[in-house]
């Protein structure tokens, strides 16, 4: 009989163990700095920016190919057979090698073209590390207040939960009528799917959120993620010196940059094409057969006579001087997508500055508005604690608590949107001058 009961004990102790076992180890702490270095390795556009540089940095480590003669090697063997005068039938081998190379005076013009692209690459490459990491932050920071709305929703709960725990204990008393009991019975209902949306929300965002970083999570395994991290983190936002930063602002766009880097590859690539067109170029090619075999078959006579010869050209494409050529119309195009850079690039300086006026202009305003939410919270805390406590001594009435509770939960909502709402400005603000993120924080 003991051991029986021993067998079943123990039994009863391992099936806990693993069952708490499967519960905890999907328990994963993710913090913003994770989240961004998760997604630095895996985002897909990182990742295909990073092919299109590693294409770029070849093609231009590489420009040297195009000095570089074509080189081939050549054999040939005939047999000559006539049926009417076997005398002249012949075989013949051949062996040898041959290279051509063709110079023009665009050649260093696409090399400075390949070398533009390259660093092109690198600029853009650089430019979408930075703007994936602000994406990913300004994600992490609008789940936290998801979070936050979460934990309001069922702080909610949990007051309703207790207001018809009191009303019903009042109404046996005599104290609260039927009505009172009924929407206090009538808000905890509601309340209860209030939560499970609210919650919904925050985990299909944050499902979303992880697949975008690369980490493959399962719906089923709940819970799989904690985050850590506070909105709190917005009062490390520095006072910001909004002179300097419109003085700079144009000089550290990346879409100033991006586009400089564009107008100088095209130029180049103008340079280059038109050095090909209407530059001479000068052929050369040389051609050596060392094995040069040649047997008469009705003869017996064989003979071995290498041969090599070396030819050189200049060429000049007179025909691309010619009014309306097409050589004209390419360059003429090439010019034409330079002016149109070049437009855009003076329209780009000028729409970047009022952008980031407008930026720091809603940072200020933010700034401004989280304050004046942080007293409206103070103030909302003391007015639902003096209800409550008037509501307990029966001096308030229900609908008088349940109006004070919602000013309580839409206050600290507000505040939380607020504190997210500037995080998101300044992160946004840091992408705009090119700055690394946690610039413009303490």
């Amino acid at each position: 009989m003991k051991r029986c009961l021993f067998a079943v004990l123990s039994f009863c102790f391992v099936v806990a163990g693993l069952f708490a076992e499967e519960n905890s180890v999907r328990k994963i702490s993710l913090t913003v700095d994770d989240a961004v270095e998760l997604a630095l390795r895996n985002h897909i556009d990182i990742q295909t920016k990073a092919i299109s540089l590693e294409r770029s940095r070849r093609e231009y480590a590489h420009s040297w190919n195009n000095v570089l003669p074509s080189i081939k090697a050549t054999g040939t063997g005939t047999e000559n057979r006539t049926y009417k005068d076997s005398d002249t039938d012949t075989i013949s081998l051949q062996a040898g090698v041959t290279a051509s190379l063709s110079l023009d005076l665009g050649l260093a013009s696409k090399i400075k073209k390949l070398k533009a692209a390259y660093e092109e690459g690198k600029s853009g490459y650089e430019d979408t590390v930075r703007a994936t990491e602000t994406a990913v932050r300004q994600s992490f920071y609008n789940l936290l207040y998801l979070k936050e709305k979460v934990a309001s929703a069922k702080s909610t709960l949990e007051s309703y939960q207790r207001q018809y725990d009191q009303t019903s204990a009042r109404a046996k008393r005599g104290m609260a009528s039927e009505l009172d009991l009924l929407t206090a019975q009538v808000n905890l209902e509601t309340a209860k799917p209030d939560v499970d949306s609210t919650e919904n929300t925050y985990i299909n965002t944050l499902v979303s959120f992880l697949n975008t970083i690369g980490m493959e999570i399962k719906v089923e395994e709940r819970p799989f993620v904690e985050l850590e991290g506070s909105l709190d983190y917005v009062d490390k936002a520095k006072k910001l010196d909004t002179e300097k930063i419109v003085e700079s602002c144009v000089e550290n766009s990346s879409e100033v940059r991006a586009l400089e880097d564009k107008i100088r590859t095209a130029q180049f690539n103008r340079s280059a094409t038109a050095g090909s067109l209407y530059s001479p170029s000068l052929n050369a090619s040389a051609s050596a057969f060392l094995f040069n075999y040649q047997n008469e078959m009705n003869y017996g006579i064989t003979t071995n006579v290498p041969n090599w010869n070396i030819s050189l050209g200049l060429s000049i494409p007179l025909g691309n001087y010619l009014p309306g050529s097409s050589a004209k119309d390419t360059v003429a195009a090439l010019d034409d997508t330079i002016k149109t850079y070049q437009l855009q690039l003076e329209n780009t300086k000028k729409n970047v500055k009022t952008s980031v006026i407008e930026k720091l202009k809603n940072i200020e305003l933010s700034q401004r508005t989280l304050e004046a939410r942080k007293m409206n919270l103070e103030l909302a805390e003391k007015s639902y604690k003096m209800t409550e406590d008037a509501y307990n001594s029966g001096t308030k009435d229900l609908l008088t608590l349940q109006s004070s509770l919602d000013k309580l939960q839409t206050a600290q909502l507000q505040l939380r949107a607020e504190q997210y709402t500037l995080i998101s400005n300044v992160l946004d603000l840091e992408n705009t001058l090119s700055l690394p993120s946690g610039s413009l924080f303490a």
